[in-house]
């Protein structure tokens, strides 16, 4: 009778269906409507990832200065620099590359040179005044291609200087800039419908749909902490070049850099342990941390269930969290 019930009913819904449709002319999918909307989607996906990488590149270059002495073993130069290649995006993708740049007179560019997408602030290169959307001609008197962008990057970073010739509209600038010491775990953005962030032992992830979520940056730093405490004594990871960042990610994912990462397992106690190095990396980095607990809440209005607790138990439960995580305000706060 059941079995009877269900064919019927979707019969009757493949009739309505049908019914729906059949008033109008046959659509033709690839239309040059829908062809001029994939086109200014495909901006905006390349133009958000960017974006999402320049904040994320903000906040997070404070905390990975002034967290060196907690990653002594993966302390990397970094001059505060984020590149890409059009190569480095999906075919599809490609012409669209350029929309990576906060200046729009570079929409309509044709070049093969790569080019500098964020600058993170009182960084060398930001203190040097060079702008994100500047085309890298050479770097260290060696001209640039996308096979060697990120090695010639890479070796300027061991020397702890660099060279870099840019291109900026018609014109070519010269700067010479001195690296800073820093944690070395790129940030960056990571598509995802869901609100949550990620470790990997060398990069730490936020997902889009996470920058949408919070409501203050310190949440953002908060998260970052969180994953760069994971990366630091969960994980041990290798560091990464800031050259190994990508500022416009949008097929990668994280993933296990090291065999041995199999064996660590996620426990409720490791993650009670990176919320409060996460808030002590913040405020180490002059970022309060006082609005942190509104995250948790609001993550429970979402789904109540994490309230007291997590899915398989690998996670406290939001209630717990917060109450630890202000506990941990107070004793530093007190000190």
């Amino acid at each position: 009778m059941i079995c009877h019930r269900v064919i019927t009913l979707l019969f009757l819904l493949f009739l309505a269906s049908c019914a729906s449709i059949s008033s109008y002319s046959p659509i033709n999918k690839e239309g040059f409507e829908e062809k001029k909307e994939i086109q200014e989607q495909s901006k905006f996906l390349v133009s958000s990832m960017a974006k999402a990488s320049r904040k994320l590149h903000d906040i997070a270059w404070p905390i990975m200065i002034s967290n060196i002495d907690a990653c002594q073993n993966s302390r990397i130069n970094a001059f505060g620099l984020m590149v890409a290649h059009t190569e480095d995006l999906p075919k599809s993708l490609s012409p669209f590359f350029y929309a990576a740049s906060p200046n729009t007179f570079l929409n309509n560019i044709n070049s093969d040179l790569p080019m500098i997408v964020s600058i993170a602030k009182n960084s060398p290169a930001d203190r040097a005044n060079i702008m994100e959307g500047d085309l890298i001609i050479s770097i260290n008197n060696s001209i640039v291609s996308y096979k060697n962008y990120r090695s010639l990057l890479e070796d300027a970073a061991k020397k702890g200087s660099l060279i870099i010739k840019i291109k900026r509209l018609e014109e070519e600038i010269l700067y010479e800039l001195v690296s800073e010491s820093i944690c070395g775990y790129p940030v960056q953005a990571m598509i995802s419908p869901i609100p949550n962030a990620y470790a990997d032992g060398s990069k730490i992830y936020i997902t889009i749909a996470t920058l949408d979520f919070v409501k203050d940056d310190q949440e953002i730093a908060f998260l970052i902490g969180h994953e760069l405490a994971h990366n630091i004594y969960h994980y041990k990871g290798d560091s990464l070049f800031e050259s190994q960042g990508n500022p416009i990610a949008i097929k990668e994912k994280p993933s296990l850099q090291k065999i041995t990462d199999l064996l660590i397992l996620q426990t409720e106690e490791k993650e009670t342990e990176a919320d409060l190095y996460g808030v002590e990396f913040a405020i180490k980095a002059g970022i309060a941390q006082d609005k942190v607990a509104n995250y948790f809440r609001r993550l429970t209005i979402y789904m109540p269930v994490l309230m007291k607790d997590s899915f398989f138990r690998m996670h406290p439960g939001n209630a717990k969290r917060v109450a630890d995580i202000e506990r941990k305000l107070k004793e530093l706060k007190d000190n």
